[in-house]
């Protein structure tokens, strides 16, 4: 295949803003294949999915994609920088000729020109953010400072912008695997339309991620905002899932030391300090994360920070690019051939010079439904029983059966 589109995603849930940038993407890209890179269970933001990921990709490959390939855990439940290099790097090693992403900007060239910069001076940038860090602000508070100083208010305030925030670290990754790797990668980006990232407009039909999530919570039809019938799934509850969440995490916290805390992923610094003496204290899940939120830790942070302590992680593991496959169609099942046995002198010059680099180094590896992992090299092997523990823990604290629902028995939809 000539022509690959990439997409990274949450499609939580899959809503008509989703299949907007889908078409205004393929519009433009003209792919043989549209390749989805997609969160599992925990999404960036710290929180469970409304719906499993093998329920919303099997309604993305209805809906327009043609393989779903899920992000490791332990990209997709991390900051944005994190979340943003684990899926182009995994997107490049499927070969996509083009990304796509969704943004807020009226001229995109602004956001390439602000990537552009921010890559130019990641030393420089890095440093001075670790200086405001120090001082007691929060790694995005601190990245907000430091951009008002390097590049104005202007393009600071473009970089604030929900959309934007995750729209710019793919454009400096896919910087870094053109000036690093010799790989260009063109970028697509959709400017969000109908509606904002926080609000609903039924007269355009188009509801934000956001707000659609808080229409389910309070009991509001969102029929208008899908592409789909919603009546069927497994919508859960995100009330009651966070509140099963904290209970778990506050009896974990409280039968550990200060010390064992303070090795748990991002926890440090002395949070572990606070985490114990607000789990004494508070009884709800809402009330801990608005008395642990402070000018170091955002809310996102400490989300983070509290799936961490239920999954026990220390440090994340460190590995080339894999996905398991959750959905496909036959122009997916066709991609997953080709990336295993290549197509020759077929392929176009950008997807050969990939297929040469990817040679020399990672390659991506798609694990199957019912694929044992034993064979698997030890740090893929534990990054893949990371997802399968992430996995097991949604369905947890959405009081679902882990063992019908586990990894192990679940097959990819296909298509």
């Amino acid at each position: 295949m000539n022509r690959i589109l990439g997409i990274t995603a949450e499609y939580d849930p899959f809503h008509t803003g989703h299949a907007y940038q889908l078409e205004q993407a393929i519009r433009r890209a003209q792919p043989e294949a549209v390749v989805c890179v997609m969160s599992g269970d925990f999404m960036q933001r710290g929180e469970p999915a409304v719906l499993d990921k093998w329920t919303r990709a099997r309604i993305a490959a209805e809906q327009g994609i043609d393989l779903v390939l899920e992000l490791p855990f332990m990209y997709a439940c991390n900051r944005a920088e994190k979340f943003a290099s684990g899926a182009v790097d995994m997107l490049v090693s499927c070969g996509v000729t083009h990304i796509s992403f969704g943004c807020e900007a009226e001229q995109p060239e602004e956001l390439r020109l602000l990537a552009g910069g921010q890559f130019a001076k990641q030393e420089e940038i890095e440093s001075m953010t670790r200086d405001y860090m120090k001082a007691g602000y929060s790694r995005a508070k601190s990245a907000e400072l430091v951009s008002r100083k390097l590049f104005g208010d202007q393009m600071t305030d473009l970089m604030l912008m929900p959309n934007n925030i995750l729209a710019l670290e793919y454009l400096k990754r896919t910087r870094w695997w053109e000036e690093a790797r010799g790989v260009k990668i063109q970028s697509v980006p959709v400017r969000r339309h109908g509606s904002g990232y926080r609000s609903a407009n039924p007269e355009t039909g188009f509801a934000g991620g956001t707000a659609i999530r808080q229409m389910i919570v309070s009991g509001q039809d969102i029929a208008a905002y899908l592409s789909y019938e919603r009546e069927g799934l497994n919508w859960i509850s995100l009330p009651e899932a966070q509140q099963r969440l904290y209970r778990l995490v506050r009896a974990m916290i409280l039968s550990r030391s200060r010390s064992e805390l303070a090795e748990i992923y991002c926890v440090g610094e002395g949070i572990e300090n606070r985490l114990i003496k607000e789990a004494i204290r508070c009884e709800s899940y809402e009330e801990f994360l608005s008395e642990m939120v402070s000018k170091r830790y955002t809310a996102a942070a400490i989300r983070r920070i509290m799936i961490y302590i239920l999954m026990n992680v220390g440090e994340m593991p460190v590995c080339r690019p894999y996905g398991r496959v959750l959905a496909a169609s036959e122009a997916g099942r066709a991609l997953l051939h080709e990336l295993r046995d290549g197509n020759g002198d077929q392929e176009a010059p950008e997807i050969k010079k990939a297929r040469e680099i990817r040679g020399r180094g990672p390659k991506l590896t798609a694990i199957s439904g019912n694929q044992q992992i034993e064979g698997l090299p030890d740090e893929m092997r534990e990054a893949v029983l990371l997802d399968q523990k992430a996995a097991d823990m949604f369905h947890l604290i959405c009081d679902q059966p882990l063992d019908a629902l586990s990894d192990a028995r679940q097959r990819p939809w296909m298509g």
